[in-house]
């Protein structure tokens, strides 16, 4: 009878439990598996789709701080409409930072599956945000201009833009 481990603990065996030799055994099996396909390259189409996504993320956050302005009783006179879809703009080009840094990606790319392939150091981030961020009113065609077959967008974040794996989907 095999013993019983206890409820929400890994069933794994432990170091010391591993006969001798029975690592090389793993790094032979390790040695012998495929390595794993890269992502297909991501296209121009769904890079501006997902610039335009990104448009339809920030002006949410305008409407959203509108929305928040007159709950909070604001008469909303023309400077204050401003001063609200401005506010708005902000908060959502700091969430579309944090997820260039963090994801990888922009919202509206993350709603695509759309990501760079290497992690993006902050700097570089930031770069890229602000370039993002004023090709927000152009609809972001300026980050789809290609040059040697590599886009705007992909020379600022230092990586390929490529489909987002899913861990789930085999």
């Amino acid at each position: 009878m095999a013993p019983r481990t206890p409820p929400g603990q890994l069933d794994i065996p432990l170091v010391w439990e591993n006969e001798p030799g029975s690592e090389r055994l793993d790094v032979t099996r390790e040695a012998e598996s495929p390595p794993p396909m890269p992502s297909p390259l991501a296209g121009s189409l769904r890079l501006w789709i997902a610039a335009l996504g990104d448009a339809g993320v920030a002006a949410v956050g305008a409407a959203a701080f509108l929305v928040l302005a007159a709950l909070l009783g604001a008469e909303l006179t023309p400077g204050q409409i401003a001063l609200s879809s401005v506010a708005g703009m902000a908060a959502m080009t700091v969430v579309a930072l944090g997820s260039l840094w963090g994801w990888r990606a922009t919202p509206g790319m993350l709603l695509l599956g759309l990501c760079f392939s290497q992690a993006i150091p902050f700097a570089r981030a930031c770069r890229l945000w602000l370039v993002w961020l004023s090709c927000l009113a152009l609809a972001g065609l300026p980050l789809l201009v290609r040059r040697r077959g590599e886009s705007a967008a992909e020379r600022l974040a230092g990586g390929v833009l490529s489909y987002r794996s899913r861990p789930g989907v085999a």
